[in-house]
């Protein structure tokens, strides 16, 4: 079975972005987000994401963002919830905001993915590592996966050396993209971290 890096959906201009605004509500907890830890007991109740001016005015189910957060839409929530088990993605409401200031009725969730799986084949992949978080990758130019590290029942998940990367199995990607869930991408794997090679 193969596995694809999720990747922001940056090749259409007309699709609505986040604002890389910090937030101040996440009271420095932010990066938890990209943690693989549950985060309910302190995410702020009703808290609002605004959309970027730079962005276009599509909204999708996937919602690309700097953050590293998977931002997705009612329907795909739902796609999520069908393929996975009840403890393994929870799901935190937000509300977006126009650049004009207007906040849409339309329900969005973080979809924080909860755990990790250590799987990458550190001989196989070529990376750099963070000087801050010794313990994660910082930078991949190559990424390859011992597959035989990863349970057999794990369509989404986080890759232990890199928490903010989500890979999804290739069956629940299909489906994704069978439903037309827009703003989804989905990475060949030895396309990941492409851009990178060749540089220190």
């Amino acid at each position: 079975m193969s596995y694809y890096p999720w990747v922001d959906d940056d090749e259409d201009e007309s699709f609505a972005w986040l604002d890389s605004s910090r937030k101040e509500e996440l009271d420095g907890r932010g990066y938890l987000l990209t943690e693989g830890v549950r985060c309910e007991e302190w995410f702020p109740k009703g808290l609002v994401f605004d959309l970027s001016k730079e962005g276009g005015s599509t909204l999708t189910d996937s919602i690309p963002n700097t953050f590293g957060m998977l931002v997705v839409s009612e329907k795909l929530k739902g796609i999520l919830e069908q393929e996975t088990p009840a403890d393994f993605i929870e799901y935190l409401p937000i509300r977006l905001r126009t650049p004009r200031k207007k906040v849409l009725t339309t329900p969005y969730y973080i979809a924080n993915v909860l755990g990790s799986v250590a799987c990458m084949d550190a001989k196989k992949s070529d990376f750099s590592m963070s000087s801050i978080v010794k313990t994660q990758v910082r930078r991949f130019r190559r990424l390859a996966l011992n597959e035989k590290k990863i349970p057999k029942d794990a369509k989404i998940f986080r890759l232990a050396e890199q928490t903010s990367l989500i890979l999804v199995r290739e069956d629940l990607g299909q489906r994704i993209v069978d439903e037309d869930c827009l703003g989804v991408l989905f990475q060949e794997l030895e396309d990941f971290g492409s851009e990178f090679r060749g540089r220190a």
